[in-house]
């Protein structure tokens, strides 16, 4: 029995409705991952079945903005009384649901060619705007479609080799099979029990369980040892995290003293586990970390590594003058008095015992949060970067450019490392995480601070994230966050010693890094980039198609 309305704009309503929800809840923090297979074969049939354009633009909008509503309520920070976070939030959520429809678009644009043809393509039209959502500024890959499954151990493996949107394109190719079976049948073209369609359910359920077959066979593949056992003691090094559980809100406003105090009472706390290495997360010290008028600041963490032995990493806020012969970009700053250009960056810095401070290794922030730490494409309108100014802490920040490599040697012990600094936002981008790989990182070390979102679904998103690239790369993870969630990630994908959000603790583990280099991080996001081009090709086919039709009626 049917039991929506006839009525067909509420009947459209509703599945949009209910599509946007299933899409939506199909994210961390809700384990339902499998609801994601039903909301993508509602919103197939909605597509598909509109008449015109504006109609399923109009359907598709709908979907999208739910799905981005229940899964990034979070972003607009409604907890805090920062206004531009807020605005800034609710901005996030109406276009990032309308970039969201480019792929749904081309789907529908290609199925007025032949309906068949456009699902066949919708999987790689699919993972190709994906792709494209990585590298243009704009960028906000979070709502891929393979990071629903990062609960799952045992269906993710396969991103060795695919990385997360093969992930996306599994569950493409799921849903466009769910959607072809269930219309056959409920049009009565095919029987229930029919050979089509028990063949059609065999090749479904067969496809569905392969990233589960091959999942079981390598977390139980002795291979695996190499991660938890090296024999190479110069690649094993004790780590700490240390959480500090910082108010964002208020340490920007705070007095630097205390704050300070609070930062090296737990970098102390974490000594007695007599480690490498001590980790504090993205942007710690309030001020920019190496600006002379700081030094005697920042000197209390350069002493603490001298006068220990330990190596400090740490977020920092990094004011840099450029100097004569350095690629200055057109939106670089001025200062007021000396007419001297620099910009800010959001940075990530090794602190080595016994080395000049100006002499030690630092990242600069690659992928920035469009609008929260940077306008895209600003470089173009420089002027545009005073529109947009955040209530709390440094805005503005600059792209960084290069992509470093921290190196840890201690002689005394044998240890000889080297890891990749990843700074918050980083950590979403699968391709850009595998390049570090592929320039010698043997493990990543994530700063960041999602304290901004409150106790929301954001910052477990954010952390269930990171099991992917632990995946993609079979790489130790390091991940300490200014209010949690702070762990350490296995290159399988397991979670260890965990600090829950809003708690401040210090946890040890020994990370063992390896120089392997999966089949994804050596050959790149393959299927994102043929994607990219069937997606490119569906457009111009379809806009073709489009101009060639009315060309006709125009005759006719």
């Amino acid at each position: 029995m049917d039991i929506l309305p006839k009525n067909k704009k509420l009947r459209a309503l509703i599945l949009s409705l209910l599509s946007g929800a299933l899409l939506g809840f199909s994210f961390p923090p809700f384990k339902t991952w499998f609801f994601i297979y039903f909301g993508l074969m509602v919103l197939l049939y909605l597509v598909l079945s509109s008449s015109r354009f504006r109609q399923a633009f109009a359907r598709a909008y709908i979907v999208m903005l739910v799905f981005n509503e229940i899964s990034l309520y979070w972003i607009s920070g409604w907890h805090s009384d920062d206004t531009f976070l807020k605005i800034g939030g609710v901005a996030t959520v109406i276009v990032h649901s309308l970039f969201m429809l480019i792929p749904i678009l081309i789907t529908y644009g290609v199925s007025k060619i032949r309906k068949e043809l456009a699902l066949t393509l919708f999987p790689l039209i699919w993972v190709g705007y994906e792709y494209f959502d990585n590298i243009w500024q704009f960028a906000f890959p979070w709502l891929e479609l393979g990071n629903s499954e990062t609960y799952n151990l045992y269906r993710i493996q396969i991103a060795e080799f695919t990385g997360v949107h093969g992930l996306s394109f599994l569950i493409c190719v799921v849903s466009v099979l769910l959607y072809y079976i269930l219309s056959r049948i409920y049009c009565k073209q095919w029987k229930p029990a029919s050979p089509k369609s028990v063949l059609s359910l065999v090749l479904l359920a067969a496809i569905f369980l392969l990233p589960d077959f091959y999942s079981a066979y390598r977390l139980d593949s002795v291979d695996n040892s190499g991660y938890y056992n090296l024999k190479d003691h110069s690649k094993v090094v004790n780590t700490a995290i240390v959480q500090t559980n910082t108010d964002p809100f208020k340490k920007w406003g705070g007095e630097h003293n205390q704050i300070l105090n609070t930062y090296i009472d737990g970098l102390r706390d974490g000594l007695k586990f007599n480690p490498e290495m001590l980790v504090l997360h993205e942007t710690a010290p309030p001020f920019y970390f190496l600006e002379d008028i700081n030094f005697l600041k920042s000197k209390r963490f350069f002493d603490l590594a001298d006068s220990t032995g330990k190596y400090i990493f740490m977020g920092i806020p990094h004011k840099y003058y450029y100097k004569d012969g350095d690629n200055i970009p057109t939106d670089h700053r001025t200062t007021d008095g000396s007419k001297r250009k620099f910009d800010v960056f959001n940075s990530a810095i090794l602190i080595e015992p016994k080395k000049y401070h100006k002499d030690l290794s630092i990242h600069k922030k690659v992928k920035l949060v469009p609008f929260s730490e940077r306008i895209p494409y600003q470089e173009k309108v420089p002027f545009a970067k005073k529109w947009f100014t955040w209530g709390v802490g440094i805005s503005g920040w600059q792209m960084g450019t290069d992509q470093t490599i921290f190196s840890l040697k201690d002689t005394s012990k044998g240890i000889d490392t080297k890891f990749a600094g990843l700074i918050c936002y980083e950590s979403v981008f699968s391709e850009f995480v595998s390049e570090f790989t592929n320039k010698g990182a043997e493990y990543f070390i994530i700063v960041t601070n999602d304290g901004w979102w409150g106790n929301t679904s954001g910052p477990e998103q954010h952390n269930q994230y990171a099991v992917l690239r632990a995946v993609e790369n079979r790489k130790w993870i390091v991940r300490c966050a200014q209010t949690g969630v702070s762990c350490f990630i296995d290159p399988m994908g397991n979670i260890y010693d965990r600090i829950e959000y809003w708690q401040s603790g210090v946890v040890d583990r020994n990370i063992i890094g390896n120089t392997e280099k999966t089949f994804y991080a050596e050959q790149g996001d393959i299927i994102g980039m043929i994607g990219s081009i069937i997606a490119a090709l569906s457009l111009i086919s379809s806009l073709s198609f489009y101009v060639y039709n009315r060309k006709v009626k125009s005759k006719a």
